[in-house]
């Protein structure tokens, strides 16, 4: 990874919030919990956290609608990310790449600075994504979008991801857009509780005291579902973008679980809702499940090709798995948040 530039942070970015400076020395001071045991480069994948700052000093992430020309998840809101390829040096040389492949972003580590790499998550194809975050501090940067990936790029407050009401977000002016794109016929105000994704099924349990859908009554802006994945009940996260009239997508699923953990480790203390379903297992627990099943899934199969099987079978201690996947801690200051 990038190692830490020496100049104070305050002097690269201006103007900026006082809990948007300490945002940034909480990424900076980061250090992020492996899983317990390697995966092959071929399962390995990496999404950018791109921040910038506000004209009022808050923190921004960007954000794009896939294009629709791709063959999985087109149209969703998502990250700019994907796949390790040969070349890559680690993690954040597979975000940056990808970040420039997609918005333009340039592989200029002075314009562009990476402040952390955060805990791996696992995606629904069987890859371990890896975010790296990043803060762009030179506002003459365009992004330049790859119509082939990408059909639009916005931005959303990064503390949107801490709250299940809008008024709630500081800074944020929160409205829908009432253009309508062509094929958008659904309003916010009637949209549907949150699509179980295809590689998940419905939980066993779910009742009035533990449903597995839900969020704060008469509020669009934020919706879970819980859905059985990975040897347990994981719950998926989503939240309006006020673009939806406009025919973007919520943030869902895998880019809002990313973001949220983001939000809570750069500001130090746990969203307005319950981040995780009742007994949901960690993610390194979540990560062995899928290894070690034995259906042959696709990184069960390049973990034994790569001869990294044994040590992800015979690991019993459980300590092993405990800490990636739970927020552990948020202590007094806020300065340690954990999957």
């Amino acid at each position: 990874m990038t190692p830490r530039n020496p100049d104070p942070i305050e002097s690269l970015v201006l103007p900026l919030k006082p809990e948007s400076l300490q945002c940034l020395y909480r990424f900076m001071e980061y250090k992020r919990t492996p899983l317990p045991h390697p995966v092959p480069k071929s399962r390995m994948a990496a999404v950018a956290i791109v921040l910038f700052v506000g004209r009022k000093g808050d923190l921004y992430v960007l954000l794009s609608t896939r294009s629709g020309e791709l063959r999985t998840y087109a149209h969703d809101t998502a990250l700019p990310g994907g796949k390790y390829e040969e070349g890559d040096e680690d993690e954040e040389g597979t975000a940056r790449r990808e970040a420039y492949e997609e918005i333009g972003l340039p592989i200029d580590k002075e314009r562009v600075r990476c402040l952390c790499m955060l805990d791996p998550f696992l995606a629904g194809n069987q890859l371990i994504v890896t975010p790296v975050v990043f803060l762009n501090i030179d506002r003459r940067i365009n992004p330049v979008l790859n119509p082939a990936e990408v059909e639009y790029l916005f931005s959303m407050p990064l503390t949107a991801f801490l709250y299940d009401r809008p008024q709630d977000i500081p800074g944020w002016n929160f409205g829908f857009s009432e253009k309508v794109r062509r094929g958008a016929d659904t309003m916010p105000t009637t949209m549907a509780p949150p699509m179980r994704p295809d590689y998940a099924s419905d939980p066993v349990v779910g009742s009035a005291d533990a449903p597995s859908i839900g969020g704060r009554e008469g509020v669009a802006y934020y919706q879970y579902r819980d859905v059985a994945w990975g040897g347990g009940v994981v719950r998926m996260h989503r939240f309006l973008t006020g673009r939806e009239g406009g025919g973007v997508k919520p943030v869902y699923g895998l880019t809002s679980n990313i973001l949220i953990h983001a939000a809570v480790v750069g500001f130090g203390h746990p969203p307005s809702f319950q981040v995780f379903a009742p007994g949901q297992p960690t993610m390194a627990q979540r990560v062995r499940h899928e290894i070690t099943r034995g259906d042959g899934g696709p990184l069960r199969r390049a973990v034994e090709k790569g001869g990294m099987l044994d040590a992800w079978l015979n690991d019993n201690s459980p300590g092993a798995y405990e800490g990636v996947g739970k927020y552990d801690k948020v202590d007094k200051e806020g300065d340690k948040a954990k999957l």
